[in-house]
């Protein structure tokens, strides 16, 4: 009698809803233990010919039980048979020699029964289960796992041990195919692998770039060796050296370029591990201007101009208006308090506190202007006044274009998506001179009434050109989201599920954020936004310049006014005294 109560607990454990016995016993027998595992709610099937798991479905979870029979035919068991879909379990003493061959992601457990083993009943039953582990190099071994006994049950003691085992490749050597791109020895003084190390040419190769970094990394998490090998294309299946061919045919592991979802892709190649390095989308000028204000200059000359003018005809028409000698004195500071803001009634009388007051006036109004203009205008306007989704870009002024790329006109504007603010977009906007080079594209862009569609790291060489007032204006739109960019593997190969785990790891870690933050090419700055953003001791050093210059001059026009008063008062005190040497008292007048 089998421990069928043990291989129930196992399958349970594992989740699997039906299972497939491979032997060769007589009908008898299978009847016998078909009735046996039925009383845990397990389906079975018997087979004696492993071909019967060609049949099953290869994305569900399927349970196989391995019994040795002499009339098994070992050799027809395909190594597909050992993906990590197949949960299989062996119940013997032994490794099996078909075991060698089996796939590294293989999930097998061996179950070795007690000598003490009876089976006519299952009461002193106890068994022990090993994990088998198969290296592509060190061949198959075992590992203690768990025990099975019948007062207890399943006890799993060794699970993390069987989790750490299959992330160690043990330094195994994987290739990783990646396309040359734009390198070539004439244009790189250094090797491939240099070139794509070199983070000061980012705006060059940025898929390749992420792509083998990201590949190199997942490499070195899982302990295996790299093995870097250059192919001459990209994508391309009409030549014997690209990328996409090497991950086809499993000459290589892993891809060193991202490749995007498409669906004549996704039957050829496996995607483990979603990364983005770039942006694609449209690109133009916004609509309103920002402004460029420096600090001591917050306001343009016409402006400062104008105030002088409106300031000349207030104070002119202050001082026409005035009845009393104070009135018409004070006309002028009057008006400049009043067109500052200020309380004129806290204007001093002196012509060094009026001139303290009209210096402290001007440097609020500077600082004021900076905070209120620049910061405001700058930071907030920027770019804010175009369209920012495919919708709203449509319903605008802008006109579209874009450049010529495959996945551009088979995923996106040559063909019907299920994307409505696309198709929007299309409807309103498409021309028959839509697609255009990325020379003449930058012109549109230039010219500020097109937004132009092409990915970001092609445009950004040509940004040179641009003034800074364009710089300023830049707006973008994306079209293709983030998750259609990924590294790519061999179809339902052998490391598949164990790149994902790695890949996975990366994202949750924040470690391919970190790649993308290396690889991704920032826009040029803006030097209006940078100087209302950040603002330094070099930037206010001329206010404070003028503002201490100013100071000092009221305190000379504070001396300039006691020697002056000091001057009138014995002035006026030696005129008095002589005014009153003329007096005689003896005059007859008096």
């Amino acid at each position: 009698m089998l421990p069928t109560k043990v291989i129930a607990d196992l399958f349970h454990y594992r989740t699997i809803s039906s299972v497939i016995v491979l032997t060769c016993w007589p009908y008898f027998d299978r009847a016998k233990f078909i009735r046996e595992i039925n009383k845990y709610n397990i389906p079975v099937t018997i087979s004696c010919d492993p071909a019967i798991l060609d049949v099953v479905d290869p994305y569900k979870l399927q349970g196989v039980l391995y019994i040795p029979s002499p009339k098994i035919l070992e050799h027809k068991i395909k190594q597909k048979y050992f993906s990590n879909w197949y949960k299989w379990m062996i119940l013997n003493n032994t490794i099996p020699h078909f075991i060698q061959n089996a796939r590294y992601d293989a999930d097998i457990l061996l179950l070795k029964p007690s000598p003490t083993y009876n089976n006519s009943s299952l009461e002193t039953e106890d068994i022990t289960i090993y994990d088998v582990y198969t290296h592509p190099r060190d061949d198959a071994s075992v590992f203690l796992w768990a025990h099975w006994d019948l007062h207890a049950g399943l006890q799993v003691l060794f699970d993390k041990e069987r989790i750490d085992r299959r992330r160690n490749l043990s330094k195994y050597p994987l290739k990783i195919a990646a396309p040359l791109g734009s390198y070539s020895n004439n244009t790189y003084n250094g090797g491939f692998l240099e070139y794509l190390m070199d983070m000061s040419i980012r705006e060059r190769d940025s898929g390749v770039r992420i792509g083998y970094s990201s590949s190199s990394l997942i490499i070195e998490i899982l302990n295996a060796t790299e093995i870097l090998l250059p192919t001459l294309l990209w994508s391309t299946e009409i030549h014997n050296s690209s990328m996409i061919l090497e991950l086809k045919y499993g000459s290589s592991e892993l891809s060193g370029g991202v490749l995007r979802l498409m669906k004549e892709r996704f039957e050829k190649l496996d995607y483990i591990m979603p990364i983005w390095p770039f942006h694609v989308g449209f690109t133009y000028l916004a609509e309103r201007e920002s402004s460029s204000n420096m600090f001591l200059e917050p306001f343009t000359v016409n402006v400062w101009w104008c105030c002088l003018i409106l300031f000349l005809i207030l104070a002119a028409a202050q001082k026409v208006t005035a009845k009393s000698k104070e009135e018409k004195e004070g006309a002028y500071i009057a008006t400049l308090a009043t067109f500052l803001q200020q309380d004129a009634s806290a204007v001093p009388k002196g012509i060094s506190g009026r001139w303290n007051f009209l210096v402290l006036s001007i440097s609020a109004m500077l600082i004021h202007a900076y905070y209120t203009s620049a910061i405001v205008s700058a930071l907030m306007s920027t770019g804010r006044s175009g369209p920012d989704s495919l919708r709203s870009l449509g319903d605008s002024k802008y006109a579209i274009a874009s450049e010529d790329y495959d996945y551009m006109r088979y995923l996106m504007f040559d063909v019907k998506t299920n994307r409505d603010d696309l198709e929007y977009l299309k409807k309103r906007k498409l021309t028959p001179k839509f697609y255009q080079d990325v020379h003449a594209g930058v012109k549109l862009i230039q010219t500020g009434s097109t937004a132009y569609h092409t990915e970001y790291n092609q445009l950004y060489p040509h940004l040179k050109t641009f003034t800074d007032d364009q710089l300023c204006k830049l707006q973008y739109v994306d079209t293709v989201p983030e998750v259609l960019s990924w590294i790519t593997t061999t179809k339902r190969g052998q490391w598949t599920n164990t790149f994902k785990v790695a890949g996975a790891w990366l994202q949750e870690t924040g470690l391919a954020h970190r790649l993308v933050s290396r690889v991704r090419i920032k826009p040029p700055p803006c030097r209006a936004a940078l100087l209302a953003e950040r603002v330094n001791i070099h930037d206010i050093m001329p206010v404070l310049i003028c503002t201490f210059a100013g100071a000092v001059i009221s305190l000379i026009l504070l001396g300039l006014e006691l020697f002056v008063s000091k001057f009138k008062g014995k002035w006026l005190k030696k005129s008095s005294s002589d005014s009153i040497e003329v007096f005689d008292v003896d005059d007859p007048i008096y």
